[in-house]
């Protein structure tokens, strides 16, 4: 994979202050959407690499920076935590094709991280795997933190 293509297209994403705004919605406990987005293009990354898994590198950038650009936060909406996990890869995707021009790869991928959870949208292609993968990586990964932190401070 070219790294550098990859992090060319995750640089063109974070230009847009929309994107930056993510900041300000916290999600898994201890983490914000925008830190959580950031991770999923990590460890998409080294999904792709470690699996030795040709993948379209702009495609799947822009999937994973843009699978939770839904814009709200969730714990101030009266949404329930199912409403939010069953609905909030469309809000995604509605937001993102406002601002940018997808692919039908990267409107599968926005889509369909929900997958299994959300059974009518299937993963389509290699990139879309991966980032539902890596995004379920980084949520245990984000509130095992939380976790572990709340087990420390007890005595």
């Amino acid at each position: 994979m070219n790294k550098e293509a990859y992090l060319k297209e995750v640089k063109k994403i974070m230009k847009n202050p929309k994107i930056r705004e993510m900041r300000h919605y916290s999600v898994h406990g201890s983490s914000t959407v925008l830190h959580h987005s950031l991770s999923v293009v990590k460890y998409s990354y080294r999904i792709a690499e470690l699996l030795h898994v040709k993948v379209n590198e702009k495609e799947l950038a822009r999937g994973a920076m843009l699978h939770d650009f839904y814009q709200y936060s969730y714990k101030e909406s009266e949404i329930s935590a199912w409403e939010h996990g069953t609905g909030h890869a469309r809000r995604a995707l509605e937001n993102a094709s406002k601002e940018y021009d997808l692919t039908g790869k990267e409107k599968n991928i926005i889509k369909s991280h929900m997958w299994p959870l959300t059974p009518r949208d299937i993963p389509r292609c290699r990139e879309s795997l991966i980032v539902g993968l890596a995004d379920k990586l980084s949520a245990v990964q984000e509130r095992s933190a939380q976790i572990i932190h709340r087990i420390r401070k007890l005595k």
